[in-house]
């Protein structure tokens, strides 16, 4: 059954890169970015879809009970992601994703600094919300993408974060930058963005040139009390508009006035039939994420402080590109 409209894009902590940064690559002394600054606009944000994407696109962000990296890449969200576009569940990741932003409605700037793209000692990476793209994104529906060419223009908008950028070194052309702070922007069913404070963000990025960006993968760490009252609720919101538009009759189980063979209909059967759900024709956070299928996905699996008895957070990856854009960098 599709799941309509899951936009997931990731936006690093932003500021001017000339300062100190919030993240030193784990070095002893602070990395403070040096160089040209380098402007880029994502055109492409890829979130798993497969069990190897949850790996490949998953950083190192630390254990269950420490900060302290262990080797192994994290992404517990990814696998959520991946659970949702499943066989079991089949909703529609990676395409309202992809037409989002084609069409512009997500729009994020990468100011990249460094004196070389092959090997420097002190780079920062700093992803910031755009604008007022030109030319415009779609010359019409279906005809989109223009400002994702190489030549676009942009502002800053409002509401870009202004958090110190993610720095770190360049060895042989791939760039490792944080930990840090990164903001996650999540938009499900529409283009409102559900923000995310992302802890011990970190980046890295291969392909960084002139001309663009072939390959970056951002990560971070999602408190529980994120997950419940911002992640949870969105999703919430998507699936009470699938059931409306599908269940027209009398909302009285079993069949709550659905459609016969609708992604109303099949949502309602497989949410209410998680034994601890309410069978009222109306599907709760709790009633999602308590689907056997889901459930797993959300426990906890890596620490937000230095150190923790158990793990009080969980870890998401994403995988984006970019291409060369023209916006106010200082």
């Amino acid at each position: 059954m599709p799941f309509n409209r899951l936009f997931l894009v990731a936006a690093a902590c932003a500021a001017p890169l000339s300062i100190a940064a919030c993240g030193s690559s784990d070095s002893d002394a602070p990395i403070i970015p040096e160089g040209t600054h380098h402007g880029y606009v994502v055109n492409s944000v890829l979130i798993p879809t497969t069990p190897a994407q949850v790996t490949q696109f998953g950083l190192d962000l630390g254990s269950k009970t420490s900060t302290k990296l262990d080797g192994n890449p994290d992404n517990v969200l990814g696998s959520l992601l991946n659970a949702l576009a499943s066989p079991a569940i089949k909703f529609d990741i990676q395409g309202p994703l992809t037409d989002a932003v084609k069409q512009g409605s997500l729009l994020l700037l990468v100011d990249f600094q460094t004196k070389d793209f092959i090997t420097a000692a002190a780079s920062g990476l700093s992803v910031k919300f755009g604008a007022t793209p030109m030319p415009a994104p779609c010359n019409a529906p279906g005809d989109c993408g223009h400002h994702l060419e190489g030549s676009g223009t942009f502002t800053i908008a409002a509401d870009s974060p202004t958090d110190d950028a993610l720095a770190g070194k360049i060895v042989s052309g791939s760039f490792n930058g944080g930990p840090g702070e990164l903001a996650l922007q999540i938009a499900i069913g529409s283009t409102t963005p559900v923000s995310l404070s992302l802890l011990h963000a970190r980046v890295q990025a291969t392909g960084i040139s002139e001309t663009g960006i072939m390959s970056a993968n951002v990560g971070g760490l999602v408190t529980q009390t994120e997950l419940n009252t911002k992640l949870g609720p969105a999703i919430q919101g998507q699936v009470a508009t699938i059931i409306d538009r599908d269940c027209k009759g009398a909302r009285t189980p079993p069949g709550c006035g659905c459609t016969v063979g609708s992604t109303g209909a099949q949502v309602i059967a497989l949410l209410e039939g998680v034994p601890t759900a309410i069978a009222d024709c109306s599907i709760t956070v709790e009633e999602i994420f308590g689907y056997p299928v889901i459930m797993p996905m959300l426990a906890p699996d890596s620490c937000s402080k230095d150190t923790c008895k158990t793990a009080d957070s969980l870890s998401i990856g994403v995988r984006v590109t970019a291409v060369k854009a023209t916006f106010p960098m200082m």
